[in-house]
């Protein structure tokens, strides 16, 4: 149920039974017409209730974003966990949790306008930042000894900036996917002294896995994840 949420995220006020059925509709809604065509008013149209009613509790929809945000982060968490297990290999976890959501953005407009939006919004994105940046500082610390966690922080001001640019950035014949992956690899790897070796290897292993197909399975459990914690 919903309130697993709470727990994994370490909530400690359960929500009521009129915010769940709210939060219900408004993550369906979400991710089934995207994060940008989804209003207050579809989303007390759906669960049967007044907009003020529904305002009540969630003053606006960037509200309940914020919940489905948090529970997104959970999930790359656990993503970057398995790779990382698999492997044995900080840097490719790394890598392949930022390559998963780019090349799923690339290739489905629903999740792009959910991705765009956390990104865009400040609550979500100073959620995301907040995130990474301690998932990070587990994963590449290593590689810049001198920085201590609040560096990091300092530092997902920049890389979460080029992650949205990647988001931003179409592809086509000319610019491919494959080359956008790379360069926003090598980029962000730079920032955190990653030898030159030791970019081109990772990224030469990211662009030998099947990348799509792992971003939308990635997004897929994801769906299915919300649909055993929040829509039974």
């Amino acid at each position: 149920m919903i309130n697993s949420i709470i727990e994994r995220n370490k909530l400690t006020k359960p929500f009521n039974e009129t915010e769940i059925k709210i939060i219900r509709s408004a993550i369906n809604l979400f991710l089934e017409n995207g994060y940008s065509k989804t209003t207050l008013r579809k989303i007390s149209d759906d669960c049967g209730m007044l907009q003020g009613r529904v305002a009540y509790y969630f003053h606006t929809k960037e509200d309940m974003l914020h919940i489905l945000i948090q529970e997104l982060m959970a999930f790359h968490g656990d993503m970057v966990d398995e790779t990382y297990e698999k492997t044995d290999d900080n840097l490719f976890a790394y890598a392949m949790e930022i390559v998963a959501q780019i090349s799923i953005c690339d290739r489905n407009d629903m999740v792009w306008d959910l991705y765009y939006s956390a990104y865009t919004h400040p609550a979500t994105f100073i959620l995301i930042k907040d995130w990474a940046a301690k998932k990070n500082y587990m994963l590449l610390k290593d590689f810049v000894p001198g920085w201590d966690e609040s560096r990091f922080r300092e530092i997902e001001n920049i890389t979460s900036c080029i992650e949205l640019s990647a988001f931003t950035s179409p592809t086509d014949r000319h610019y491919t996917l494959e080359h956008k992956i790379s360069d926003v690899l090598d980029s962000i790897m730079k920032i955190y002294d990653i030898p030159e070796d030791q970019r081109k290897r990772t990224i030469e292993r990211v662009l030998k896995t099947d990348y799509e197909n792992i971003g939308k399975t990635m997004f897929d459990k994801f769906v299915k994840r919300l649909d055993n914690d929040i829509v039974t």
